[in-house]
């Protein structure tokens, strides 16, 4: 047997949930994903005109980027975007999320301190279980 007919016979092909599983992790990390993160996290840092570059650098010290180099990525301009700056990007979306959780959080706590637990009872299990799905988000996210 040569060369080439091992490298045929070792060769398989995906389908069915095995293909629909590669494309998940591939769309995870996908250039416009990381695009769509970094300008949502930039918009909500920015509180107007003059703004823009003390946001810029703060989220862009978040991901582990320079400020250029994150300005390229929101604009597109950027060539590519590997799977490790996709998992920063999305670990700082992700603490950004964990953030506005605890915020709201404790304006929950204290309209339950002040008008009792039953003006947010059903409010409060929400934001509980969505501050329950980040933190299984992130830690995914880790795991990649």
């Amino acid at each position: 047997m040569d060369c080439s007919e091992s490298q045929h016979s070792s060769v398989k092909t995906k389908t069915g949930n095995e293909a629909k599983k590669m494309s998940c992790v591939i769309d995870a990390f996908s250039p416009e994903e990381a695009r769509l993160l970094a300008n949502k996290m930039y918009r909500h840092e920015s509180a107007g005109w003059g703004d823009e570059e003390r946001a810029l650098s703060k989220v862009a010290r978040q991901c582990g980027m320079s400020a250029i180099s994150f300005k390229r990525l929101m604009k597109g301009q950027r060539k590519g975007v590997d799977v490790g700056l996709s998992k920063r990007i999305r670990l700082a979306y992700l603490n950004l999320c964990n953030s506005l959780i605890a915020q709201l959080q404790n304006d929950v706590k204290a309209i339950e301190e002040t008008h009792g637990h039953d003006a947010v009872a059903d409010f409060k299990d929400n934001v509980d279980d969505l501050a329950a799905q980040v933190r299984a988000a992130k830690e995914r996210a880790k795991g990649r």
